[in-house]
C-alpha cells in the first residue's frame, strides 16, 4: 500500500466515509478524539494538521494516522494537550513508520495512545482512562456502583437535596443546553481555576479557544460529532457547567467548572451524576472521564480504557532522543527514591504540553 500525506481539509468524502466505517467496526474507537471531525475541527484553527492515509492499489483508503506537525522533526497528537486519546484508524499489521515517513517527520509522539490498537506496540509507559459505561441504563450503572462499594451517587443525591432546600426549590438541571451565557461562564470559571492552581492557562492560545468554541457551535443535529453541555442552575443562574465532546453514542467529559461561592454543595459532583442520568436517558452508553489519578473519576468509573505514552518512530536522531528519555524515566521510576520517581514523567508531560500549545497555531486564521 502507498501512504499519502493529506491536509485534513482535503480529505475526500470517500476518505471520511471509510474513516467512519472503521470507527463503527471497532468498539475500542468510540472516542470523539478519533473521529475525522475532530481532526478537521483542529485543522480549521491551525495549519499544520496532516493525515497519513494508507491506500490500496486502487487508491481506496484503508487506514488513517492524523498528526499535528508542530514544527521540527517530532509531530504531536492532533489537538496537543486537549486531545485525550490517540490511535491508528485502520487494519492491524500495518507498519506505522511508513506513515511517519510520509508526513515528513522523524517521529509522532503519543501522550495517550490506545493500548488495544496498532499504536499499542509503540507505548512505553502505561496508564488508564476512566470510563463510565451505562449501556444497561442509569439504574443499572447506579446498582453497579453500589455493588462496588461506592457511595458517590448517594452522596451526590444528598448534596442536591440540601442545595435544593437551601434555595427554596429553585434548582434545575439543564441537559444538552445551548445557552451561550452558561458556556461563557464555564470558560471564565475554568480560566480562573487554572490561575488559582498555577496550571497553564491553555486558553491564552487563540487556536485552543477557537477549537473549543467551534465545537460548541457544531449543530446538535450532527450525530457524528459535536459538543454536549450540561448546566446546574440555582435560581436561574449557572452554578456548574460540564462540557463534553460527543460522537455517536459516546460522550467524553472535556471541561467542568462551577461557581466557587457554592463549592460547599459540591456542584461539580452533583452535575456529573445528573449528566450521566440525562445521557443514559438520551440513549448514550458511555461517558469517558479521561486519564488522571483523580479520586472522583475512580468513584464514578466502572470500566478502564488501557492507554499509554510512547512514540511512533523511524530510524534517526529524533527517535533515538525520545527513546533515551523513556529509558531514563524507566530507570528513575524503578529507584527507591520516593516522590522523585515521578519527576521524569512530570517533566515529559510539561514538555509535551508546551510543544502541543506552540504556534504556528496562534498564527492561524
Amino acid at each position: 500500500m502507498r501512504v499519502d500525506n493529506v491536509h485534513a481539509s482535503e480529505l475526500s468524502a470517500g476518505d471520511i466515509a471509510a474513516w467512519r466505517a472503521r470507527l463503527c467496526a471497532d468498539p475500542e474507537l468510540s472516542s470523539p478524539y478519533l473521529t475525522p471531525e475532530w481532526t478537521q475541527l483542529v485543522a480549521r484553527h491551525r495549519p499544520d494538521v496532516r493525515v497519513a492515509v494508507w491506500r490500496d492499489e486502487h487508491g481506496a483508503p484503508q487506514g488513517f494516522l492524523p498528526a499535528q506537525m508542530s514544527g521540527g522533526h517530532a509531530a504531536m497528537p492532533v489537538g496537543g494537550p486537549i486531545c485525550d486519546y490517540q490511535a491508528f484508524i485502520g487494519p492491524v499489521g500495518i507498519d506505522l513508520s511508513h506513515g511517519v515517513k510520509a508526513l515528513g517527520a522523524g517521529r509522532i509522539d503519543l501522550t495517550a495512545g490506545l493500548a488495544n490498537n496498532t499504536v499499542g506496540d509503540c507505548l512505553l509507559a502505561h496508564d488508564v482512562g476512566h470510563v463510565v459505561r451505562f449501556a444497561d441504563g442509569w439504574q443499572g450503572w447506579c446498582d453497579q456502583r453500589a455493588a462496588a462499594g461506592s457511595k458517590t451517587v448517594a452522596r451526590a443525591r444528598k448534596k442536591l437535596s440540601k442545595l435544593t432546600r437551601d434555595n427554596g426549590g429553585d434548582v434545575a438541571i439543564e441537559a444538552f443546553s445551548q445557552d451561550t451565557d452558561a458556556f461563557e461562564s464555564l470558560l471564565r470559571w475554568k480560566r480562573q481555576q487554572m490561575q488559582r492552581t498555577g496550571v497553564t492557562d491553555i486558553f491564552q492560545h487563540d487556536w485552543i479557544d477557537r477549537v473549543v468554541r467551534d465545537s460548541f457551535a457544531t449543530p446538535a443535529a450532527d450525530a457524528n460529532f459535536g459538543g454536549a453541555m450540561f448546566v446546574l442552575r440555582v435560581k436561574g443562574q449557572p452554578a456548574a457547567v460540564l462540557y463534553c465532546l460527543r460522537a455517536g453514542k459516546a460522550l467524553h467529559a472535556w471541561f467542568v467548572a462551577y461557581d466557587e461561592a457554592l463549592s460547599a454543595h459540591s456542584p461539580g459532583l452533583i452535575l456529573f451524576i445528573e449528566a450521566i442520568r440525562a445521557s443514559a436517558g438520551a440513549g448514550y452508553i458511555e461517558m469517558d472521564l479521561g486519564p488522571g489519578d483523580y479520586r472522583f473519576k475512580e468513584s464514578l468509573a466502572n470500566a478502564a480504557r488501557p492507554i499509554g505514552s510512547g512514540f511512533i518512530g523511524r530510524p534517526g536522531l529524533s527517535t533515538a532522543f525520545k527513546a533515551a528519555q523513556f529509558q531514563m524515566r524507566a530507570l528513575v521510576e524503578n529507584l527507591p527514591v520516593g516522590p522523585v520517581r515521578d519527576w521524569p514523567a512530570k517533566a515529559m508531560r510539561r514538555l509535551d504540553i508546551a510543544r502541543g500549545l506552540a504556534a504556528p497555531a496562534d498564527k492561524a486564521a
